[in-house]
């Protein structure tokens, strides 16, 4: 994957995004944040992403970050408009080409990173079911689309 990164961030903005949200980010997706800060993703066929249970593909576009100049590409703007529609524990770490959004859930049994289907762009998504399960780890997830 290529991806065109944000401007930089730092551990304490890291730290106080963590704060701000009352979460604990795994230590994989700390790494990337503190690395490249999210990012604008080539569009190719390598970021493409297989959604098991819609059996379709999704095509990322960006990867948020902390504090990167445009309020589109902030995780704590996407927080602060969609927080209570969010399960516990999650953050909004993206999106796809269609603008549904990758979430990724930081602790508990459900732990690990899903797309959220929230303009139900799939035939398959209800109000009762529209997340669905990508991978266990931000690591995974990024494997899959490099």
């Amino acid at each position: 994957m290529s991806i065109e990164k944000f401007v930089g961030t730092n551990l304490r903005d890291i730290k106080n995004l963590e704060d701000d949200l009352n979460i604990h980010l795994p230590d994989d997706y700390r790494e990337f944040l503190f690395n490249s800060n999210g990012g604008i993703v080539k569009k190719d066929d390598k970021n493409k992403v297989k959604i098991n249970d819609l059996s379709t593909e999704i095509v990322i576009d960006v990867l948020y970050g902390i504090n990167t100049g445009n309020k589109n590409a902030n995780i704590n703007s996407w927080m602060k408009s969609l927080e209570e529609d969010l399960l516990e524990n999650a953050v909004i770490i993206g999106d796809d080409i269609m603008q549904g959004l990758i979430v990724l859930i930081c602790d508990g049994e459900d732990k690990g990173i899903y797309y959220w289907d929230d303009s139900y762009n799939f035939e398959e998504s209800s109000d009762e079911s529209n997340m669905y399960w990508i991978a266990d780890t931000f690591t995974e997830f990024l494997d899959m689309i490099t």
